[in-house]
């Protein structure tokens, strides 16, 4: 089975990281450390590496081979504050945007904590109109969540989970994955992901912050 990891281009709202807006290119010889000698049998990858002047946006190893039955782990091994995730999808209309549009009634208030400063987002309407649409922060794209083969039933991981793959499912994202002890406050401390592959095929995926980071996994 092949799942695709094919991103369109949308008119909606894109948010870049500092570090992203600070480093967009990938050094030309970066020093890479894979996650594992070739000959251990311990599967794992790394979301991202680098440091503050050099950043790597890839997944390493970016193709992995394994076999059924066996499980790989995705962590974050950055010494910078920047959030990866791992996106597995069956079909592109699932893919978690991280900032979407909700309607809500016009009588609808919204009340911020007073030590932030923030303020929602409203996406301008007509005065007749009986809603108004706000941008929020996609949960499906921020937190760990499953969508079965239905595309009806989400289900919610808690962080860190270890999930066996079906192999038809619409979605599995591992939510935003940090380095240890550089979640945000308040935030899911996230920091790894793990699946078991029980049936042979390719598993295409991708990061849902940087698009074309990508990879995949070759179940034999």
């Amino acid at each position: 089975m092949i799942l695709l990891s094919v991103i369109k281009t949308r008119n909606t709202v894109i948010l870049l990281s500092l570090s992203f807006a600070i480093a967009l290119t990938i050094p030309s010889n970066p020093v890479l450390t894979y996650a594992q000698p070739e000959e251990t049998n311990t599967k794992l990858v790394h979301a991202g590496q680098g440091n503050s002047t050099e950043i790597v946006f890839a997944f390493i190893p970016q193709n992995m081979v394994i076999k059924a039955g066996e499980s790989i782990t995705w962590d974050n091994p950055n010494i910078y504050a920047e959030p990866h995730s791992v996106t597995f999808l069956n079909e592109i209309e699932y893919f978690p945007e991280f900032v979407v549009p909700f309607n809500v009634t016009n009588s609808n208030e919204f009340s911020q904590d007073p030590k932030t400063n923030a303020d929602p987002l409203f996406v301008p309407a007509e005065p007749s109109e009986k809603t108004k649409t706000v941008m929020l922060i996609n949960a499906r794209a921020y937190l760990p969540v499953v969508i079965d083969s239905s595309g009806n039933n989400v289900t919610y991981l808690e962080p860190n989970s270890d999930y066996t793959m079906g192999g038809n499912e619409k979605l599995v994202n591992s939510g935003w994955l940090w380095p240890d002890g550089q979640t945000p406050p308040g935030g899911p401390p996230i920091s790894n992901f793990t699946i078991t592959f029980e049936k042979p095929g390719t598993y295409s995926y991708l990061c849902n912050l940087h698009p074309w980071m990508s990879g995949s996994v070759v179940v034999n």
